[in-house]
């Protein structure tokens, strides 16, 4: 099982993916004049994700495995509000699928993963329709 779970993860990092590269907002008016850019991708949520919690963690001086646990707070707050008022590409999701795509988004965020490898776990999981 051990060799299987290795052969598996070397597949999915040496598989060729094309990323999506979505910069970060730089200040608060950025992030509401390209409100559609980052809630229209997985990868914009993780860039949203990024700015909003190191606006937090600058505020209440969070440290070490807080950072991550904001970041991840922060994702699945994000989807679940884009569920709820049904915007973005989250509009149609089931509340499992919420969670799912909130912590993938906080993984990317803090930079477990990168965004071709939480797609490829997703498909996996058959969570995410294989492009």
């Amino acid at each position: 099982m051990k060799k299987l779970m290795i052969v598996l993860v070397f597949v999915f990092i040496s598989a060729g993916i094309s990323a999506q590269s979505v910069t970060p907002p730089q200040n608060w008016l950025d992030l509401f004049a390209n409100f559609n850019v980052w809630l229209g991708s997985l990868a914009g949520i993780a860039a949203v994700t990024v700015f909003l919690a190191a606006a937090v963690n600058t505020l209440l001086k969070t440290k070490g495995f807080g950072k991550q646990l904001t970041a991840w707070l922060i994702s699945i707050l994000l989807l679940a509000v884009g569920n709820i008022v049904n915007i973005g590409f989250m509009a149609e999701f089931n509340w499992f699928h919420t969670v799912i795509y909130g912590l993938a988004a906080g993984f990317i965020a803090n930079g477990i993963f990168d965004i071709g490898l939480v797609k490829l776990l997703l498909q996996a999981f058959k969570i995410e329709p294989k492009e």
